[in-house]
């Protein structure tokens, strides 16, 4: 199926540009990286207007300036725990996620789980339980991986991205990827000309282009072509959202191994058992 193979391929990029943020940010800044890393990605889009319906309706043009704030600012958060963290920690903690839709469609709809969800949840929590071992052997002393204020923020991450699968859909009822990626790009452009303005940071922002443009450039370009491919397979009649999002998250994988390595981290073999745990859990719901 073409929408799993973009899907594969979005979360492979999506990996790449977490890990080069997280190069970036070890001598930046997060809103300057975010500033540069982003207008880069708008400016790459720009050949491509052509290609952009411009009649879109202004009920989607609201819903993507509003899907635009929380993805920002859910990016801005994860980053600063990307900052000071490990990366291979603070990736899988992305797993998380369709826990909380699984949550909100309790308390809203009533739905229950059945014996195959819940035992996917389990998993997922038993894996998420030991990514947040700062070591294996302190079994039963967990949330010791990461300072507490760090896990608040990759929570706060969580339940702001976990509306924008929601809203993506909805405007590619209506709507094809170029014309959505545009637009997203441009309120995220808009949110830091905004930025750049208000807190003053234009030598900050001229210093860090000059220092790691090549990096910038390839961080911008990852992020576009990431979120580019999510939109296309989303788009496609056939796609499945509940098994998007799994193989979406096979990605954290590739970032705790990739990523862990590079920034010569620790525990990465129990990391990356824990993220293996996680996704199998996200499979079991996504195939229920």
């Amino acid at each position: 199926m073409i929408w799993i193979s973009l899907i594969l391929c979005s979360g492979f990029f999506f990996s790449l540009n977490h890990i080069v943020r997280k190069k970036i940010l070890k001598n930046a800044d997060v809103t300057d990286m975010m500033i540069l890393t982003g207008s880069f990605g708008f400016f790459c889009l720009i050949p491509f207007v052509g290609e952009v319906d411009f009649g879109i309706s202004s009920a989607n043009i609201i819903l993507i300036s509003i899907n635009a704030v929380f993805a920002f600012t859910g990016s801005y958060l994860l980053n600063i725990a990307y900052k000071h963290c490990e990366i291979s920690t603070v990736s899988p903690l992305l797993n998380f996620n369709p826990l909380l839709v699984i949550l909100l469609s309790y308390f809203q709809l009533g739905e229950v789980l059945n014996s195959q969800q819940f035992a996917g949840v389990m998993l997922i929590l038993s894996g998420g339980y030991i990514v947040t071992l700062k070591e294996i052997r302190n079994f039963f002393n967990p949330f010791t991986a990461l300072p507490a204020k760090y896990f608040l923020i990759v929570l706060a991450t969580l339940v702001l991205w976990s509306f924008c699968p929601v809203i993506n859909r909805v405007v590619l009822f209506e709507t094809d990827a170029m014309t959505h990626i545009f637009f997203f790009a441009m309120f995220i452009f808009i949110i830091q000309l905004v930025l750049i303005i208000a807190m003053n940071r234009y030598k900050r922002v001229a210093s860090l282009a000059k220092k790691q443009w090549f990096l910038i450039i390839i961080a911008g370009g990852f992020w576009i072509i990431s979120d580019f491919l999510h939109l296309k397979a989303l788009a496609v009649p056939a796609a499945v959202v509940s098994l998007a999002i799994p193989a979406k998250r096979l990605s954290n994988l590739l970032t705790v191994v990739l990523g862990g390595t590079v920034f010569k981290e620790k525990s990465l073999v129990v990391k990356s058992m824990a993220c293996i745990f996680m996704i199998a859990g996200l499979y079991v719901i996504g195939i229920n």
